[in-house]
């Protein structure tokens, strides 16, 4: 089913765009997938936008921005009840040329969504292979070969997210009549989800997990070596260097 419109300017949070393309630069996710040429393309368009000192520097960013598409879909999934269709073949990624810093949005077409229609635990699985086996894993494994960067780092981009927003959610008055659910699949992902649902050995979202409003990360996402960039708050180095004093 497609979408509502209600449903997809909620998604506009997420940097979902249901418009039509009007843009400097627009990239099919499939072909960050399939085609390393294309992929290598889109690094070195990311490192010259972010001003990123090396192409690990400019992965990291590029999985940093990407990551908008696991709450995307996870929204979806614990609050509606609904598998957004995420094939990498209908994912637009959409760059516009305000000067502001590099930021895709994400074009589907069509913009489509399935609501649950079988047992849920079953369809849950789903969805999160469908995010991060389908989408993020392989993505991840291609950067690593194309810039050396450890998979640590991205992973972690992606799991902080995850944290982040599951938590404001959660502190959401309006998501209340959810709230369990919420809460359900948020113990699902970081406790009993197989590392499999991620095209993983384990679970990454686990491996970084510190508790509830455990941001800190374990590892540098390098923002601080792209164009006036400087360490997030949540950055190990910066903990290290009040630790020193």
């Amino acid at each position: 089913m497609r979408l509502r419109e209600d449903e997809m300017k909620t998604l506009e949070t997420y940097r979902f765009s249901s418009g039509a393309a009007d843009v400097s630069s627009s990239m099919l996710f499939a072909w960050l997938l399939h085609d390393d040429g294309q992929l290598a393309k889109y690094v070195a368009h990311v490192r010259t936008e972010m001003g990123a000192a090396n192409d690990a520097v400019a992965a990291s960013m590029l999985v940093k921005r990407l990551s908008f598409l696991a709450p995307m879909a996870l929204y979806a999934m614990s609050v509606w009840n609904k598998r957004l269709v995420l094939d990498p073949g209908r994912i637009w990624l959409d760059t516009d040329g305000e000067g502001e810093m590099w930021m895709p949005r994400f074009r589907f077409e069509p913009p489509e969504a399935e609501a649950c229609g079988i047992e849920r635990s079953r369809w849950r699985e789903q969805v999160v292979r469908d995010v991060f086996a389908g989408l993020f894993a392989p993505l991840i494994a291609r950067l690593r070969r194309l810039t050396r960067i450890s998979p640590l780092v991205l992973w972690e981009n992606v799991a902080i997210y995850v944290y982040w927003v599951y938590e404001r959610w959660l502190e959401d008055e309006s998501l209340a009549p959810v709230a369990d659910r919420l809460r359900d699949d948020f113990r699902f992902l970081i406790h009993e989800a197989d590392g499999r649902l991620f095209g993983q050995k384990d679970n990454p979202l686990r491996r970084f997990f510190k508790g509830a409003s455990g941001m800190q990360r374990t590892t540098c996402c390098l923002y601080v070596h792209t164009k006036g960039g400087t360490c997030c708050q949540t950055c190990p180095t910066r903990a290290r260097q009040r630790q020193t004093g």
